[in-house]
């Protein structure tokens, strides 16, 4: 359990296990029409009495004391399976969206602090439920009466819910009629997904921002109940020991009362990065000595043992814009050039980031 080869073990195994199904079957005097299987349900069209059916299944328990077998016989002609409720006519099938009775129907409210889109996602994972398994077009349009009905009593209003299922239906039809792409030597670049903390309406705006400088912004919950459980519980690095921060190191000098800090990026160990700064700024490597932020800063004492995590990001340009917010709201630098209240040791201000946009980077760093 937990492996990643576990699923293609198993399903190796149940392929040998159900070699002999039907002639089990026909040593009971049954038949098995047709069987289809989904991880551990299988899906059986058996032609025989009851007895025969009890008397194959009792067959199928004797093969592996570790593999138990029950039934679940169509009642009425019908007969769920998975989330799809089969019924079985004359001369045809057909299937239905299935909810089992403990199914509570519950969705995010469309107040709930979340992006629209999840929102949007919630309905059109109904609609494309409704439009795969409905068969007829009267069981559909009842599902889709369902849906209005369920997003409705959750706050959801009418015209959002009636454009994500034109949408979702619109995408179907032209998915079904898509046909394959020829191939082609220059393949588009994939686009740079970045994972941020939902920010409410700052974030719409954080978004377009970002796309100007081809990064794609993903919300993601910034506590969850998970992290609340296992934070104490997993296992963390040292703080000198992570990649990929956005640190801070303060300085024993003040300005306002408030220390001097510099703010740095980096994709190694903080700990490699903090020790090449306490040699530049101890001069024990002279080419680096005058190019350090903290040249003009020998008669201090920066506080390298003490550096402090403000965030993490993967990517490269996510690393410079948050590197560039901290500067300019923890180190107080609103422009390039040194002003009275500057209380930064960085010679720049970071990536140029728009001032109509500082208030929404601060919201975001906070």
């Amino acid at each position: 359990m937990g492996k990643s080869y576990s699923p293609v073990v198993a399903d190796l195994y149940m392929g040998h296990w159900e070699l002999d199904l039907e002639l089990l079957a026909a040593s009971c005097g049954g038949r098995v029409q047709s069987f289809c299987r989904y991880a551990d349900d299988y899906l059986v069209l058996f032609e025989g009495s009851d007895d025969t059916l009890s008397a194959w299944v009792n067959l199928l328990n004797g093969k592996n004391p570790n593999i138990k077998v029950t039934t679940d016989i169509e009642v009425d002609r019908q007969l769920p399976y998975l989330d799809i409720l089969i019924t079985r006519k004359e001369d045809r099938f057909s299937t239905k969206v299935y909810r089992k009775a403990c199914s509570t129907d519950q969705v995010p409210a469309f107040s709930s602090y979340t992006e629209t889109r999840y929102l949007r996602s919630a309905i059109r994972s109904d609609c494309i439920r409704a439009i795969r398994y409905c068969t007829t077009i009267k069981t559909r349009q009842q599902e889709f009466d369902f849906i209005r009905r369920k997003f409705r009593q959750h706050g959801y209003p009418l015209p959002f819910i009636e454009s994500t299922i034109q949408k979702a239906q619109a995408d179907l039809r032209l998915k079904a009629r898509a046909l394959p792409s020829p191939p082609s030597s220059t393949s588009p670049a994939a686009p740079v997904r970045v994972s941020v903390p939902f920010a409410g309406s700052c974030f719409y705006q954080l978004k377009r921002e970002a796309s100007k400088i081809g990064i794609q912004l993903v919300s993601k919950p910034s506590l969850t109940i998970g992290s609340l459980l296992c934070s104490k519980a997993k296992h963390h690095l040292p703080k000198l020991q992570e990649s990929n921060v956005v640190y801070k190191i303060e300085c024993s000098c003040q300005v306002d009362g408030d220390p001097v800090v510099y703010i740095g990026e980096t994709d190694r160990e903080l700990g490699t990065r903090v020790r090449e700064h306490r040699e530049s700024w101890t001069g024990a490597v002279r080419s680096r000595a005058n190019a350090s932020a903290f040249s003009a800063h020998r008669d201090c004492s920066p506080a390298f043992d003490e550096v402090k995590v403000l965030n993490r990001a993967n990517h490269y340009q996510m690393r410079l814009l948050l590197e560039s917010a901290y500067i300019r709201t923890v180190g107080r630098r609103e422009a390039v050039l040194v002003s009275p209240n500057d209380a930064n040791v960085n010679r720049n201000s970071g990536a140029l980031l728009q001032d109509r946009w500082l208030p929404i980077i601060r919201r975001v760093c906070q």
